[in-house]
């Protein structure tokens, strides 16, 4: 994005003169800084030739910038219409179906950019949970031979980043069915909703509680 898209996004706005010129220095001083930057990274003395941080106008530009995609045009208009959330899952969709994607992308692949960019939307594009906080999305098989998806979230147990790990799994769950992937099948292999169990509550007992407390059968409900 340049200086003249910049200004340009706010041709159209009923804004005071006075907004129009404060924008407007905003976006000259920020290009021109960014110029000093390149031209020092250029030097190449730093570990890195190139600037990472990329200027981005609002919320689509950040998520199509962040996943190097180009789907900040039809992102704009799906919020214009709904909130965050079913943009994300409308757009993790049709993301999923092989429409933004590269030609010889893989299911798998698919499947796991409709995930993150979903999860970015929700986000905001503005915390590193979509990049970092997922750390794989892989098609994996049930003791039946079935397939279905698989979603590893990155760090420990705790108590904060509960909703953009439900939101994440709520994101797979409904591209698993847009690719008609079947469901996980728990307890195929072990007793692991049994296990699961056991490592909350002893999480529980010996580091720290959580602000809600979930019921056995309820997490058993939730895995099976």
């Amino acid at each position: 994005m340049s200086q003249n898209d910049a200004l340009f996004r706010i041709k159209d706005l009923e804004v005071p003169d006075y907004y129009v010129d404060y924008y407007s220095g905003l976006a000259k001083e920020t290009y021109n800084i960014f110029e000093k930057a390149a031209e020092a990274k250029s030097s190449l003395v730093d570990s890195s030739g190139i600037i990472e941080p990329k200027i981005a106008f609002d919320l689509a530009d950040r998520v199509a910038k962040m996943h190097d995609i180009d789907i900040a045009e039809p992102l704009r208009k799906l919020l214009k219409i709904h909130g965050k959330e079913i943009s994300a899952l409308i757009l993790s969709k049709h993301i999923a179906l092989g429409e933004y994607s590269q030609p010889n992308s893989t299911l798998e692949e698919r499947l796991d950019l409709a995930v993150r960019v979903g999860l970015a939307i929700v986000t905001e594009g503005v915390t590193i949970a979509p990049l970092q906080g997922i750390s794989a999305v892989k098609i994996k098989k049930n003791k039946d031979g079935s397939e279905y998806l698989s979603v590893s979230i990155a760090g420990p147990m705790r108590s904060a980043g509960g909703t953009e790990s439900a939101v994440t799994m709520l994101i797979a769950d409904h591209v698993r069915k847009t690719v008609e992937l079947s469901k996980y099948q728990a307890n195929s292999f072990d007793d692991e909703t049994g296990r699961f169990v056991e490592e909350l509550r002893i999480y529980e007992r010996e580091a720290s509680s959580f602000q809600f407390h979930v019921l056995d059968e309820d997490i058993v409900k939730v895995i099976s």
